[in-house]
Protein backbone atom coordinates (compact mmCIF):
# COMPACT_ATOMS: atom_id res chain seq x y z
CA UNK A 1 0.00 0.00 0.00
CA UNK A 2 1.27 3.71 -0.65
CA UNK A 3 2.47 5.76 2.09
CA UNK A 4 -0.23 8.27 3.53
CA UNK A 5 -2.95 6.32 3.69
CA UNK A 6 -6.41 8.70 4.11
CA UNK A 7 -9.56 8.22 5.01
CA UNK A 8 -12.22 6.57 7.71
CA UNK A 9 -12.77 3.86 9.97
CA UNK A 10 -13.87 0.47 7.96
CA UNK A 11 -13.83 -2.65 7.70
CA UNK A 12 -11.06 -2.89 4.95
CA UNK A 13 -9.12 0.59 6.29
CA UNK A 14 -8.76 -1.06 9.65
CA UNK A 15 -7.08 -4.24 8.21
CA UNK A 16 -4.71 -2.08 5.90
CA UNK A 17 -4.40 -0.04 9.02
CA UNK A 18 -3.37 -3.37 10.89
CA UNK A 19 -0.51 -4.18 8.00
CA UNK A 20 1.18 -0.94 7.78
CA UNK A 21 1.83 -0.66 11.85
CA UNK A 22 2.83 -4.05 11.88
CA UNK A 23 5.15 -3.68 9.38
CA UNK A 24 6.33 -0.79 11.37
CA UNK A 25 4.51 2.04 10.28
CA UNK A 26 3.47 5.53 12.32
CA UNK A 27 -0.18 5.98 12.19
CA UNK A 28 -2.67 9.16 13.01
CA UNK A 29 -5.81 8.65 13.67
CA UNK A 30 -8.32 9.62 16.55
CA UNK A 31 -8.86 7.83 20.12
CA UNK A 32 -12.22 8.39 22.25
CA UNK A 33 -10.44 12.28 22.86
CA UNK A 34 -7.83 13.85 20.60
CA UNK A 35 -5.68 12.35 17.21
CA UNK A 36 -2.71 10.59 18.05
CA UNK A 37 0.41 9.00 17.27
CA UNK A 38 0.55 5.13 16.87
CA UNK A 39 2.83 2.46 16.66
CA UNK A 40 3.20 -0.82 17.74
CA UNK A 41 3.82 -1.01 21.42
CA UNK A 42 6.75 -3.56 20.70
CA UNK A 43 8.58 -1.99 17.86
CA UNK A 44 10.97 0.26 19.24
CA UNK A 45 12.77 1.99 16.34
CA UNK A 46 8.68 2.84 15.66
CA UNK A 47 8.13 4.07 19.64
CA UNK A 48 11.47 6.14 18.90
CA UNK A 49 10.72 7.50 15.88
CA UNK A 50 7.56 8.99 17.26
CA UNK A 51 9.45 10.24 20.13
CA UNK A 52 11.40 11.74 17.35
CA UNK A 53 8.35 13.70 15.78
CA UNK A 54 7.02 14.82 18.65
CA UNK A 55 10.84 16.28 19.72
CA UNK A 56 10.52 14.28 23.68
CA UNK A 57 13.94 14.87 24.35
CA UNK A 58 13.40 13.13 28.00
CA UNK A 59 12.77 9.61 28.03
CA UNK A 60 9.21 9.61 28.97
CA UNK A 61 7.38 7.11 28.90
CA UNK A 62 3.37 6.89 26.54
CA UNK A 63 0.55 5.98 26.48
CA UNK A 64 -0.41 1.93 25.38
CA UNK A 65 -3.91 0.69 24.27
CA UNK A 66 -5.17 -2.08 25.37
CA UNK A 67 -8.27 -4.53 23.95
CA UNK A 68 -9.16 -5.88 27.21
CA UNK A 69 -8.37 -6.10 30.89
CA UNK A 70 -6.96 -9.76 30.40
CA UNK A 71 -4.70 -8.42 27.61
CA UNK A 72 -3.27 -5.59 30.14
CA UNK A 73 -2.62 -7.95 32.61
CA UNK A 74 0.74 -9.49 31.30
CA UNK A 75 2.11 -5.84 31.26
CA UNK A 76 1.18 -5.09 35.06
CA UNK A 77 3.35 -5.74 38.13
CA UNK A 78 0.81 -5.62 40.54
CA UNK A 79 -2.94 -4.43 41.10
CA UNK A 80 -2.97 -1.81 44.37
CA UNK A 81 -6.01 -3.78 46.31
CA UNK A 82 -9.63 -3.86 43.93
CA UNK A 83 -7.92 -1.60 41.03
CA UNK A 84 -8.41 -4.23 38.99
CA UNK A 85 -11.68 -4.66 39.75
CA UNK A 86 -12.35 -0.91 39.45
CA UNK A 87 -11.11 -0.61 35.99
CA UNK A 88 -12.43 -3.39 34.42
CA UNK A 89 -16.04 -1.70 35.65
CA UNK A 90 -15.43 1.18 34.18
CA UNK A 91 -13.16 0.53 30.89
CA UNK A 92 -13.43 0.79 27.77
CA UNK A 93 -13.70 4.14 28.51
CA UNK A 94 -11.37 7.64 27.70
CA UNK A 95 -9.77 6.81 31.38
CA UNK A 96 -5.48 6.07 31.85
CA UNK A 97 -4.59 4.75 34.74
CA UNK A 98 -0.87 5.05 36.03
CA UNK A 99 -0.08 1.01 37.23
CA UNK A 100 3.30 -0.41 38.02
CA UNK A 101 5.28 -1.98 35.11
CA UNK A 102 6.04 -5.34 34.83
CA UNK A 103 9.33 -5.99 34.71
CA UNK A 104 9.52 -7.08 31.10
CA UNK A 105 8.20 -4.10 29.97
CA UNK A 106 11.04 -1.67 27.92
CA UNK A 107 12.33 0.88 29.77
CA UNK A 108 11.36 3.37 26.83
CA UNK A 109 7.24 2.66 27.64
CA UNK A 110 7.27 3.38 31.27
CA UNK A 111 8.52 5.97 33.21
CA UNK A 112 10.10 5.67 37.14
CA UNK A 113 8.56 1.98 36.95
CA UNK A 114 5.12 2.92 36.14
CA UNK A 115 3.11 2.26 32.71
CA UNK A 116 -0.20 4.68 31.48
CA UNK A 117 -3.02 2.57 30.32
CA UNK A 118 -6.00 2.50 28.61
CA UNK A 119 -8.66 0.82 27.04
CA UNK A 120 -10.40 2.98 24.22
CA UNK A 121 -13.94 2.95 24.47
CA UNK A 122 -13.98 3.33 20.42
CA UNK A 123 -14.39 -0.10 18.78
CA UNK A 124 -12.23 0.63 16.01
CA UNK A 125 -9.43 0.81 18.33
CA UNK A 126 -9.90 -2.46 20.05
CA UNK A 127 -10.61 -4.02 16.64
CA UNK A 128 -7.29 -3.00 15.35
CA UNK A 129 -5.58 -4.39 18.78
CA UNK A 130 -6.91 -7.15 18.63
CA UNK A 131 -6.43 -7.75 15.15
CA UNK A 132 -2.76 -7.36 16.04
CA UNK A 133 -2.82 -9.13 18.93
CA UNK A 134 -1.03 -6.80 21.19
CA UNK A 135 -1.07 -3.34 22.33
CA UNK A 136 -0.64 -0.09 20.71
CA UNK A 137 1.13 3.12 21.58
CA UNK A 138 -0.78 6.27 21.67
CA UNK A 139 0.34 10.03 22.17
CA UNK A 140 -1.54 13.46 21.53
CA UNK A 141 -0.29 14.52 17.70
CA UNK A 142 1.90 17.65 18.39
CA UNK A 143 5.33 19.04 18.81
CA UNK A 144 6.42 18.71 22.25
CA UNK A 145 5.15 21.63 24.65
CA UNK A 146 2.85 22.66 22.05
CA UNK A 147 -0.94 22.18 21.80
CA UNK A 148 -2.17 19.08 20.42
CA UNK A 149 -3.40 19.65 16.99
CA UNK A 150 -7.34 19.28 16.27
CA UNK A 151 -7.38 19.52 12.28
CA UNK A 152 -6.11 16.49 10.39
CA UNK A 153 -5.09 18.64 7.35
CA UNK A 154 -2.67 20.63 10.04
CA UNK A 155 -1.49 17.16 10.58
CA UNK A 156 -0.34 16.13 7.40
CA UNK A 157 1.11 19.83 6.65
CA UNK A 158 2.84 19.32 10.28
CA UNK A 159 3.84 15.47 10.18
CA UNK A 160 3.93 14.78 6.15
CA UNK A 161 4.73 11.61 4.95
CA UNK A 162 3.40 8.73 8.08
CA UNK A 163 1.50 5.85 7.15
CA UNK A 164 -1.73 6.73 7.40
CA UNK A 165 -4.32 9.63 8.03
CA UNK A 166 -7.76 8.44 9.64
CA UNK A 167 -10.04 11.12 10.00
CA UNK A 168 -12.65 11.51 12.44
CA UNK A 169 -16.71 11.78 11.66
CA UNK A 170 -18.43 13.43 14.26
CA UNK A 171 -17.11 15.28 16.93
CA UNK A 172 -14.91 13.94 19.77
CA UNK A 173 -14.14 15.42 22.85
CA UNK A 174 -11.24 17.99 22.61
CA UNK A 175 -10.53 17.24 26.02
CA UNK A 176 -7.04 14.50 26.81
CA UNK A 177 -8.30 11.29 29.06
CA UNK A 178 -8.70 11.50 32.48
CA UNK A 179 -5.72 10.38 34.06
CA UNK A 180 -6.12 8.51 37.33
CA UNK A 181 -3.09 6.92 39.64
CA UNK A 182 -4.39 3.23 40.34
CA UNK A 183 -0.98 2.81 42.58
CA UNK A 184 -2.57 4.18 45.44
CA UNK A 185 -5.43 3.85 47.55
CA UNK A 186 -7.45 5.67 46.76
CA UNK A 187 -6.61 6.38 43.06
CA UNK A 188 -5.62 10.14 43.07
CA UNK A 189 -6.36 11.83 40.03
CA UNK A 190 -3.66 13.64 38.30
CA UNK A 191 -5.83 15.30 35.01
CA UNK A 192 -8.99 15.85 34.86
CA UNK A 193 -10.20 15.38 31.35
CA UNK A 194 -12.56 13.54 28.71
CA UNK A 195 -13.80 10.78 31.74
CA UNK A 196 -16.18 11.70 34.83
CA UNK A 197 -14.13 10.47 37.68
CA UNK A 198 -16.13 11.14 40.66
Amino acid sequence: MEKGLRGYFDRVGINRICDLLSAGGIAVFPTDTIYGFHCLATDQAAVEKIRFLKGNRKKIGFVLLFSDIEMVAGWVLSWEKDSREILNSIWPAPLTAILMAAKSVDFGLKHRGAIAIRIPAKRELRDIIDNIGGPIISTSVNRSGNFPLTRISEIISTFPGLSVYISRKGRNHDLPSTLVDFRISPPQVLRHGAYNWI
